[in-house]
């Protein structure tokens, strides 16, 4: 078996779905926990930086019909800005307003790659069923209600919805991201970063980017989400123009080849302009998560200045 379809497979199993509400295909599986589906599927694979990578996609489309108007990017940009392991993604040209995530997947970090597919479908799917009528009201549009092949449209949610209360209540306590965790950080080998610097359970860190200025990284091992409690806050912030047609760009360019991890999503900070926020909850932790996202967060920092750049 492939890691892709480990991953897959993974993520299939323990979300509990049950036959009546699922499809699946060669390529992944679609699940209605509600009157929305989740998607799950492997995009192309492709070779990045020497390494044989494969994202595995998880998505659920929440209203069609948005039409754009002069506020849409801006609304996109800042309820962006509490992303926790998905993007609100939106084109003109599809007119659907979707939470998009992926995972890359690769013969090493499958193990790990899997319970961050895990929790981002999990979380996504009751996010999903919690906001959309929300949202509805600020963007327009209709709900994306979709007709399953073997039970129809489903009036009820699956129970599995309720994993977002587990979430919550692990976010009641202290965060696992320990002091001496996230200070380990500063000394990782290779450094992806030009200086770094920790200060109890924070990491400031600066990333290259044109010779003249930097990328500036923060890891926050002690943030409290205002839905989610205490978790791992990851941000980087890109010196590009401070637009919401800036961060559309760069939220629709993953959505075409991402070259890391897409978990959380660009968004527009009053204070600190541009930037890639994720957030981890407490009840998604794993060891060595965080080194890991560090090194994604590098990534996507060269994929920014690239894609900015062309």
């Amino acid at each position: 078996m492939t890691p892709v379809a480990r991953v897959i497979d993974f993520v299939y199993d323990r979300l509990q779905i049950e036959s009546e509400w699922a499809v699946r295909d060669s390529n992944g599986f679609t699940w209605w926990p509600g009157p929305l589906a989740l998607r799950v599927w492997a995009g192309p694979g492709r070779e990045v930086q020497g390494v044989e990578m494969t994202p595995v996609h998880i998505e659920s489309a929440l209203l069609t019909g948005v039409d754009a108007t002069e506020s849409t990017l801006a609304q996109l940009a800042g309820i962006n800005r509490l992303a926790t392991l998905s993007a609100y993604q939106w084109t003109p040209e599809e007119r659907v307003l979707r939470l998009r995530a992926s995972v890359s997947v690769t013969e090493d970090n499958w193990p790990l790659a899997r319970l961050l597919a895990l929790h981002a479908a999990a979380i996504q799917a009751a996010d999903a069923h919690a906001e959309a009528e929300p949202l509805a009201d600020v963007f327009g549009g209709t709900l994306a209600k979709k007709v399953a092949p073997k039970g129809g449209v489903r009036t009820e949610v699956d129970a599995m919805l309720d994993v977002i209360s587990l979430y919550r209540q692990r976010g009641e306590h202290g965060s696992p991201w320990s002091a001496d965790e996230i200070a380990g950080l500063v000394h990782l080998d290779p450094r992806p970063w030009l200086r770094a610097s920790s200060e109890e359970r924070r990491v400031e860190a600066v990333l290259p980017w044109d010779g003249r200025q930097g990328a500036h990284l923060q890891i926050d091992g002690a943030f409290l989400h205002p839905a989610l409690g205490s978790g791992l806050l990851i941000r980087l912030q890109v010196p590009a123009e401070p637009r919401p047609d800036v961060v559309q760009r760069l939220n629709v360019a993953e959505l075409a080849e991402p070259d890391a991890h897409q978990l959380g999503a660009w968004a527009l900070e009053e204070d600190l302009g541009v930037l890639f926020s994720t957030f981890v909850p407490a009840g998604a932790y794993a060891p060595n998560l965080a080194r890991s996202l560090v090194y994604h967060a590098a990534a996507r920092s060269d994929w920014a200045r690239a894609t900015l750049g062309e």
